[in-house]
């Protein structure tokens, strides 16, 4: 059986909007049968999102396989990423992965709420800075893969992929380098 967030958190769909990546946090450290490594993979799917502008994060876009008892869970594969055109720069996930509500769509404030997927300053730093490359590395494949065209890879790259607004931490950081500092 597959459960979504929303179901693991025990809200009610009015309440959604009220839901965090803290609470998600909580319940999989009690439910899941691997807490740190799915806590691990949780914050490289932050990451991720925040890098390829996918703002629509959601506790139904979170799921978990169970065994059909409470604490037997298991966090399903990624789905339904997609990203979100901007008007601005700066953008904001839908649920808050901070430990004080930060929604801000920036890898600096996500390395900051490391502690709370058990993870250690320099490990969130080397996470997203493998994702930061494996995204550069494969943009061009996968926009090959997706058949998109020059005019739609100008318009993805650098507005909804890596938006230069994500590396912002205080002063804009260099974007175009390998890997973002974050201090």
């Amino acid at each position: 059986m597959t459960v979504s967030a929303l179901t693991i958190l025990q809200l009610d769909e009015r309440w959604a909007r009220y839901a965090t990546y803290s609470g998600l946090t909580e319940a999989i450290r009690l439910r899941f049968t691997d807490a740190g490594g799915t806590l691990r993979e949780l914050f490289s799917r932050i990451a991720f999102n925040i890098c390829v502008g996918n703002t629509d994060d959601h506790t139904r876009n979170h799921a978990a396989f169970s065994d059909g008892r409470a604490e037997r869970l298991t966090l399903t594969s990624a789905y339904d990423v997609c990203p979100q055109q901007r008007s601005t720069g700066e953008a904001s996930q839908a649920m808050a992965y901070g430990p004080d509500g930060e929604r801000r769509s920036g890898l600096a404030p996500l390395v900051d709420a490391a502690h709370l997927y058990l993870l250690d300053r320099v490990e969130a730093e080397e996470i997203v800075e493998r994702v930061v490359a494996e995204i550069r590395a494969g943009w061009s494949d996968a926009a090959d893969r997706a058949r998109l065209t020059q005019a739609d890879r100008n318009l993805l790259w650098e507005s909804q992929i890596l938006n230069p607004s994500i590396f912002y931490a205080g002063e804009l950081q260099n974007h175009r380098s390998t890997t973002p500092v974050l201090r």
